[in-house]
């Protein structure tokens, strides 16, 4: 009789060990998870294809031997894509544009853009770090909708621009970026009108979405 509540009370006290032993592993899993997380590689840079499209805001300043050069605020867009040759190596096709003026579908009369087109490189100096520098040559164009004046375009247009890629999943990145653009437009000559030497020079930056 006496010796009975002695044999209980260990019988007690063991029921407690299991459920004690499973809230401490639990816990350190929790605390661990986020350093296994962390230390989990990253994909495997990836060859092949890759395009992108960005939309930002900037400054263009556009001038010709007849006009004087003019600065506007507008909204810029950007369409980019090529072949990744190595991890640190892209190379690609960019158009991108500056609106000066938004064009109207009730006043076909109405619209004005800068755009380039252009063969880029993109450089990764270190391709774990997702950052870049890019730079283009290529064409500069005029368009514009006003009645009697003309677009025009020439070679010789350049980009310089520094970005980083944020890993939204193992193909689909967001892209911040800036831009510096600058060269010719082409000319314009004729009985109508006369605008020579056209040139422009802007930057932008710019917010995009890229797979690869």
């Amino acid at each position: 009789m006496t010796g009975a509540p002695g044999h209980r009370a260990p019988a007690h006290r063991g029921t407690g060990a299991p459920w004690a032993a499973i809230a401490t592993i639990a816990v350190l899993a929790l605390a661990l998870a986020p350093t296994v997380r962390a230390q989990r590689p990253a994909p495997a840079p990836r060859h092949g294809l890759w395009i992108g499209l960005g939309f930002g805001g900037g400054q263009v300043r556009n001038w010709s031997d007849q006009e004087p050069a003019a600065s506007k605020t507008v909204v810029t867009a950007s369409l980019r894509g090529g072949i990744v040759v190595v991890p640190a190596l892209r190379l690609g096709l960019e158009v991108n544009g500056w609106g000066i003026e938004s064009g109207d579908v009730w006043d076909p009369s109405k619209g004005v853009t800068v755009n380039e087109t252009l063969l880029i490189a993109q450089l990764y100096p270190w391709p774990a770090k997702h950052w870049y520098l890019k730079g283009g040559l290529g064409w500069g164009e005029f368009n514009t909708a006003h009645p009697g004046d003309l677009d025009s375009r020439a070679f010789g247009a350049v980009i310089l621009g520094v970005g980083y890629d944020v890993r939204l999943g193992r193909n689909v990145f967001v892209t911040l970026a800036a831009d510096w653009a600058r060269g010719p437009l082409g000319s314009v000559d004729n009985l109508v009108t006369t605008s020579t030497v056209r040139r422009f020079r802007a930057w932008d930056v710019i917010v995009g979405v890229q797979y690869h």
